[in-house]
């Protein structure tokens, strides 16, 4: 069965049926012996990942969780682009912090820093890069199911701790959105230190995505900093590096989240997921199969983001179904062969290519499949809650007896 992601389609189903696809989100709270109390993480998960127990995803982690805002803004973000098939699906991690300068901070080199932000405790990073690496990042690992690749997402200090972490814990992230990044800090500590990391190294494999806005004392401040490091970034125009820095006009240091974490979504899309156009041309090249087409893309998106990358149970179940929409119904079959081998404990896939082959006339073989769908749908029913399982089957049992007839 098609899994539908227009947006039309899901409020209808919102609508006359029960099935809503959606996340969910849980909280956890970790004892932590860096902070020496516990610390408070939130995690939200994408709505297939109820659906298969083997599928893994990469992850987002949000600083400054504990502004519930701006947690379910970027987890709305995500699942609204990934439901409509214009981004893949990531876990979002939301870290709570309690005291932003100290945690956010690295440790000044200046001494008027200090003297700057009076009684304010400043410049212990170090503290939270701990946390993460001890304390919240095996705990997610054990607990989730969850690919290496790790994006950071930070807004004003956050967005300051966030690039940071290419010098301090390079392997943390593979990707950093810096939202109205704090690069006045320490007079201008971080600018400084990308100019003398590109004046030795000529290449950064890592997404970053950088945004300031025009209004507010504080934001023109910090715009001011957010250009002197995009000018270095550009002069020196390191390998590797897929960069962008974009300023919102008119918008306030409260604002350009808003803008910035759906933009910065585009930008990672556009290496992870596959465009209309793309698999149109894909389906029109001579050379290849479809299917061999999308296994070169995630080869070499694999390599960019060092894992073996595949696609998600629906992004591949949708391929299938692009093909099948084209009339390519051989294609079809091929791309549902893979998904299989893929995952082969989803019953919803084993449905799908049940249509292709009926489509194909092959009918002997569509009933196996249809059968196929409800048997292994009873195999994995403590993967459904009952409302889901209900839905799947009844679904698959109409097929089935629809072919009969």
């Amino acid at each position: 069965m098609k899994r539908t992601f227009t947006i039309i389609s899901i409020l209808f189903s919102l609508i006359l049926s029960a099935q809503q696809y959606s996340g969910i989100s849980k909280s956890h709270k970790i004892t932590s012996t860096v902070f020496d109390t516990e610390r408070e993480i939130r995690v939200f998960m994408p709505f297939s990942y109820t659906e298969s127990d083997t599928q893994k995803y990469p992850t987002i982690y949000l600083f400054d969780a504990q502004f519930d805002a701006f947690f379910d803004m970027t987890a709305g973000l995500m699942d609204y682009m990934a439901q409509i098939g214009e981004l893949n699906e990531f876990i979002i991690v939301g870290i709570k912090t309690e005291h932003r300068p100290k945690e956010f901070t690295p440790k000044y080199v200046n001494e008027k820093t200090k003297t700057d932000w009076k009684d304010i405790e400043i410049g212990k990073s170090q503290l939270l890069e701990n946390h993460l690496r001890d304390e919240v990042f095996p705990f997610v690992e054990q607990n989730y199911r969850v690919e290496p690749f790790k994006m950071a997402i930070g807004h004003s200090l956050g967005g300051t701790f966030v690039l940071n972490t290419v010098f301090s814990q390079p392997d943390f992230f593979q990707a950093i959105i810096a939202i109205s990044p704090n690069l006045s800090y320490d007079y201008e500590q971080l600018v400084k230190a990308f100019d003398d990391y590109f004046k030795s190294n000529e290449s950064l494999n890592k997404l970053i995505y950088m945004s300031a806005g025009t209004v507010g004392n504080m934001e023109n401040k910090f715009r001011k900093s957010a250009q002197k490091l995009d000018h270095i970034i550009k002069y020196h125009n390191p390998k590797n590096l897929n960069y962008t820095f974009r300023i919102f006009e008119g918008e306030n240091h409260s604002t350009t989240p808003i803008y910035t974490i759906s933009n910065a979504f585009k930008e990672v899309a556009k290496i992870w997921t596959i465009s209309e156009e793309n698999k149109q041309k894909f389906l029109e090249d001579e050379s290849k199969l479809f299917v061999e087409n999308l296994k070169n893309f995630y080869a070499e998106l694999s390599v960019w983001a060092n894992y073996e990358v595949r696609p998600g149970v629906d992004e591949v179940n949708g391929y299938g179904y692009f093909c099948l929409n084209a009339e390519k119904t051989e294609e079809a079959l091929k791309v549902f062969d893979w998904a299989l081998e893929l995952y082969p404990n989803d019953a919803n896939l084993y449905d799908s290519k049940a249509e292709a082959l009926e489509k194909s006339n092959q009918l002997k073989e569509a009933k196996r499949y249809y059968k196929k769908a409800l048997d292994v749908l009873e195999k994995t029913k403590n993967q459904y809650d009952p409302e889901n399982y209900d839905y799947y089957k009844s679904m698959f049992s109409e097929h089935l007896e629809n072919l009969k007839k």
